[in-house]
């Protein structure tokens, strides 16, 4: 079993990376942005997997995550963490 803190770690790394990619600074991840953080953790499928990561997290269905709404970003990181993407 992985401890604790190695787990709470990972995801705020993830956390962090996601929100570094808010290139234009307007509180929000673009599906390009999302597959820019998975191809930069390594993906090969960095399109296939923004895709499927925006359609976990984006509630209100509006083509972003908003980084500043704690139950898109978590979804986010979420669906990261449970596919093995570590920073």
């Amino acid at each position: 079993m992985k401890p604790l803190v190695d787990y709470c770690r990972s995801k705020e790394e993830l956390r962090s990376k996601f929100k570094s990619q808010d290139m234009n600074g307007d509180g929000k991840l673009s599906k390009n942005e999302i597959k820019k953080v998975f191809k930069d953790l390594g993906s090969s499928s960095g399109f296939y997997r923004a895709n499927r990561a925006m359609h976990r997290a984006d509630s209100n269905h509006n083509g972003y995550v908003d980084i500043n709404d704690h139950k898109e970003l978590e979804g986010l990181v979420q669906y990261a963490y449970q596919r093995g993407y570590k920073v």
